[in-house]
């Protein structure tokens, strides 16, 4: 998984992100003192489908 870019929120920190397959993917790493930071995943789209030409 690749970051694409990261932003600092007032919920904590969105990443968005790109997997192998050519999905995009957006996630929060809520800001807390938890250990190890738990990240939800917020939205994820489908593999990229290669153009033809």
């Amino acid at each position: 998984m690749t970051v694409l870019s990261r932003h600092p929120t007032s919920q904590g920190e969105v990443v968005y992100t790109r997997c192998l397959c050519g999905s995009v993917g957006v996630r929060l790493r809520p800001s807390t003192t938890e250990r190890p930071p738990h990240e939800v995943l917020l939205a994820q789209g489908p593999p990229a489908v290669p153009l033809r030409g």
